[in-house]
């Protein structure tokens, strides 16, 4: 039992250590230790199958075949181990086993007298789209059903194995093959998908520690910016009182104050906004809304606070109707939305906020006459913390963006922007009746 146990650790350290790096992830270790169990369980299978090749027609070119896989294999093994580069295995396996059991069933002559060894292939396939690519593993499908076509109707062979063939060692052959080969798939899918699992547990893990960080950083900052600006308030009411010598200058001073906290503060419930959305905290409340009362008011709000007297203009077209979404959200992504069009066209024409009626959906317009965004940039729009390079001088988090988009997702809605760098942007919100 000691040395059962003891052949099982050292087994555990090998698959582990397998071309390791430092630096490697527990994801890269698991594909690392993968290839390798793929790698000797097929060798396994080339010997065993030589041998049994071996037993039913001598020594020929069917029985030299599987032997050729392992003599290839084995070696790149121990070379990609030393070379500190997995890949060359991969890219090595793939080729073996796509090539030698078609050889093998080239060999044998029809499908029925090999017992479909070329079922093997199918693990081409597979080893591309775990180690390399999608692309790579759809050129690899390609070749299997090209093997298979060319196998089907022309069913080429080169020696004279496939006559020796009787029909007890036709059933034998295709137990062996399609019970290896599945197999070898349910090995390498169960370590994949453990792995997986692991991975999804350690990223829950993370967010629920990065979830509760933001929450408490955030109530944590909040105490000091609230005795800051309560300080602030009551330098103001003391300036006030005093005489009126330097008071533009000490006005000044209190509105820096002022503005630095309500910029903190804006950034604090932005911050803790989007750490609930992502832990998916939010609690919606959903009801039949009037879209037309909702954005009177919003604008009416926008509009009292203009500093350079620009106004948001309102339209409607089609026949209104409401809709059931949360409110909250919804105001929120809108605000984010106005306030967005307002700040990024200073010195231009009003924004303009349009709601389209129409028979399966609803469609809310925001469109501004600003700076705009360049093309390249348009990728990025709704990322966390993304700001355009043009507007680096106007004061923002690049978060209102972001959490608009996932509020309005909550709303079973979706979002889009178009922009021109130097003509404006719009933003169009759809949902559906």
């Amino acid at each position: 039992m000691q040395a059962s146990a003891k052949i099982k650790v050292e087994m555990k350290n090998i698959l582990n250590n397998y071309c390791s790096n430092n630096l490697d992830s527990s994801e890269l270790r698991t594909l690392k230790s993968l290839i390798l169990i793929i790698a000797i369980c097929c060798s396994f299978c080339g010997l065993a199958w030589s041998a049994f090749y071996y037993s039913v027609f001598g020594l020929g070119v069917t029985t030299i075949l599987p032997l050729v896989f392992v003599v290839i294999v084995v070696p790149f093994i121990f070379i990609s181990h030393f070379a500190g580069n997995y890949m060359l295995l991969v890219y090595t396996q793939l080729i073996c086993i796509l090539l030698v059991p078609t050889l093998i069933q080239w060999s044998l002559g029809s499908i029925n007298d090999s017992g479909f060894v070329i079922s093997w292939c199918i693990l081409g396939p597979i080893g591309a789209l775990l180690f390399i690519s999608t692309k790579a593993a759809r050129i690899w499908m390609l070749l299997f059903f090209l093997i298979v076509a060319i196998t089907v109707f022309f069913s080429p062979f080169f020696s004279s194995d496939g006559t020796l063939v009787t029909e007890e060692i036709r059933r034998v052959f295709y137990m062996m093959n399609i019970g290896a080969t599945s197999l070898v798939i349910f090995i390498a899918s169960s370590l994949f998908l453990k792995s997986l699992k692991q991975s999804l547990e350690r990223e829950k893990e993370l967010g629920k520690l990065k979830s509760n960080f933001v929450t408490t950083a955030s109530h944590q900052f909040r105490t000091p910016l609230a005795v800051i600006q309560s300080n602030a308030e009551l330098l103001q009411i003391f300036i006030s009182a005093s005489e009126k010598k330097d008071l533009d200058k000490y006005n000044k001073v209190t509105g820096r104050i002022t503005d630095a906290v309500t910029k903190m503060t804006e950034l604090m419930d932005d911050v803790l906004n989007l750490s609930k959305l992502t832990s998916g905290k939010y609690n919606y409340a959903s009801k039949y809304l009037n879209l037309i009362d909702l954005c009177e008011k919003l604008c009416e709000e926008f509009n009292d606070v203009q500093k350079d007297g620009r106004v948001i203009n309102f339209v409607t077209n089609g026949e209104p109707f409401k809709l059931n979404l949360d409110p909250m959200l919804l105001s929120h992504s809108l605000s984010n939305l106005i306030s967005n069009a307002f700040k990024f066209s200073l010195g231009k024409g009003n924004p303009e906020l349009l709601i389209d009626f129409k028979s399966t959906e609803l469609i809310l317009s925001v469109k501004d006459y600003g700076v705009g965004i360049s093309k390249d940039e348009q990728l990025n729009l709704f990322q966390p913390f993304f700001r355009a390079d043009n507007v680096t001088d106007i004061k923002g988090t690049g978060l209102g963006l972001s959490i608009a988009k996932e509020y309005i997702e909550i709303n079973k809605g979706e979002i889009k922007g178009v922009s021109v760098l130097g003509q404006g942007s719009c933003f169009e919100i759809k949902f559906k009746r």
